[in-house]
């Protein structure tokens, strides 16, 4: 039974098809989910052996090599690198992108039914992962930062990947021509549609947007001139009426307004004199936060109403509280004084307690949150705010401190393993306003690139990334050409290729749209 196990090719080609599948659900899941069919498939290719013959495909295939240079060229990088331990840590991540490729390329062409089950795998992941996500936030528990509503991986590669899942869906309309299969493809597509929308997430919406755009914009152009016009008419209009609400709700919530409450009053309705503090411009709702202050009066009688989460002012005791006070009452529209404070509902009580600073966030969805929220880190940029903890414009300062790493190291850059000490040690130097919790990587795959690779390292990563366009370009369908435009914006805004679950996502369809490509150009040829 167990040479039959070992040279049969019709169970080995089984246990890959299962693998993949397990592969394509398990990205949706989390990093273990992820490993562990990554090691049922290279423990299938072993046991399948012809490792002479695999060889002969591999040595000869460009696509390989250049797709695997991205692994390579991190393994050189520790070869001058301080930091080794964070550098072994930073190749093992990697293994998929020459491990995927590896598999693939001498495994054999995915037919289009097994194409089929990998995309039914994947969609059925993104369905649980949307769904246990929406149950976790809206059920369970009632969850307030956007950034946590995710519950298997940073919210931004959930957007991605049910960007994905959308466009297979459509893939799956367009293909199958029972109207029942349309229908069910097309209500899982509205299905993620809404799930992005109700989690807030924002950057897969906008890529969403991006995609559909673009694919329209080609398909039309291509086809029929007057589409074409009619689409860019709507596409500039909706993009009017966006940009518009857009500053309408930023005028509604930060601009002051003319009212009482934002002018100089000399005593609080108990009689005494109110502080100013003229060092922040902070507004909620127009309100401005930093004027009418009574912090005795405040301290007083918010630990009589919340005994459990008192505050001090004179030890800094819970200071925190103290402020999203201040900030919740300035939403309402109300100076701070005693009297705000027994003004407050037992429901306004306990979203202070969670830490919510705005009277209207507990009604908003979670994509006004998020909404909300850039625009507030752009606004409290803009007035020499707080920047710890905004994910919008702590951006900046990652971006200031990359660029430090950089310009010490432009061409071999700091190694694989040196670049979170790089970035460390120039947050220090440069006296950057972030608290060390927020040191973080560059947030951007070309840059983090260059902070590691120099810009050798970026060149090659480029030609990893490019050369298979220009080498496949008559085979490659518009599926890969939707995902590739996915993953170039995730590698604007995220280290895509720094977390399993990152990595896992670019190698699995990267390899998987590539190889499909590469064994139709060979039929071709």
């Amino acid at each position: 039974m167990f040479l039959l196990l070992v040279f049969s090719d019709k169970i080995h080609r089984t246990i890959f098809l299962f693998g993949c599948c397990a592969l394509f659900l398990g990205v949706m899941l989390g990093t273990v989910p992820t490993s562990v069919p990554q090691f049922i498939l290279l423990g299938n290719w072993i046991l399948e052996g012809k490792f002479f013959a695999k060889w002969e495909k591999l040595k000869s295939n460009k696509l390989f090599w250049v797709l695997s240079a991205i692994f390579f060229i991190h393994v050189i990088g520790l070869f001058y690198s301080e930091n080794l331990q964070d550098g072994l840590k930073d190749v093992r991540t990697k293994i998929p992108l020459i491990l995927l490729p590896l598999i693939f390329f001498t495994t054999g062409p995915i037919t289009k039914k097994e194409l089929h089950f990998l995309f039914y795998s994947f969609i059925l992941g993104a369905f649980i992962n949307i769904a246990w996500c929406l149950i976790y936030n809206k059920l369970l528990h009632d969850t307030e930062t956007v950034r946590d509503v995710s519950r298997f991986m940073s919210h931004i590669r959930l957007g991605f990947l049910i960007d994905m899942a959308i466009i297979f869906c459509v893939y799956f309309v367009m293909h199958f021509d029972e109207f029942k299969l349309k229908a069910f493809f097309s209500s899982l597509a509205l299905y993620f549609i809404i799930g992005l929308y109700a989690l807030g997430l924002m950057t897969g919406l906008a890529n969403l947007i991006i995609i559909t755009a673009l694919f329209l914009t080609f398909v039309l152009f291509k086809q029929s001139k007057i589409g074409f016009a009619v689409l860019s008419l709507v596409f500039i209009s909706a993009s009017a009426y966006f940009m518009n609400s857009i500053k309408n709700f930023y005028k509604e919530n930060f601009d002051v307004k003319n009212v009482s409450v934002n002018q100089d009053l000399p005593l609080s309705r108990s009689g005494r004199v109110f502080d100013t503090y003229v060092f922040t411009n902070q507004v909620e709702n127009g309100f401005i936060v930093c004027k009418n202050i009574q912090p005795l009066e405040l301290q007083k009688e918010w630990n009589k109403r919340a005994p459990n989460d008192s505050f001090d002012l004179k030890t800094q005791y819970n200071i925190d509280r103290y402020f999203t006070l201040v900030r919740y009452i300035s939403s309402k529209g109300e100076v701070k004084d005693s009297a705000s404070i027994s003004n407050l509902s037992k429901d306004d009580v306990l979203e202070i307690a969670k830490g919510i600073s705005n009277i209207k966030y507990q009604k908003w969805s979670f994509f006004y949150k998020r909404v909300y929220e850039l625009m507030y880190d752009y606004f409290e940029y803009k007035n020499n705010g707080r920047v710890n903890g905004h994910s919008f414009t702590m951006r900046l300062f990652y971006l200031k401190a990359a660029l430090c790493a950089i310009n010490e190291k432009w061409l071999f850059g700091t190694g694989t393993g040196d670049v979170q000490d790089k970035m460390n040690e120039c947050y220090e130097h440069s006296g950057s306003p972030l608290d060390k919790e927020w040191y973080k990587r560059p947030h951007n795959q070309f840059v983090t690139i260059v902070v590691a690779l120099g810009l050798v390292g970026l060149g090659i990563f480029l030609l990893s990334l490019f050369f298979p366009v220009f080498y496949l370009r008559n085979q490659l369908d518009a599926l890969y050409w939707l995902f590739f435009i996915s993953a170039m914006v995730s590698f604007l805004f995220e280290d895509t290729l720094e977390t399993q679950s990152g990595l896992s996502f670019f190698a699995l369809f990267n390899t998987l749209f590539l190889s499909r490509a590469y064994y139709e150009r060979i039929k071709t040829v």
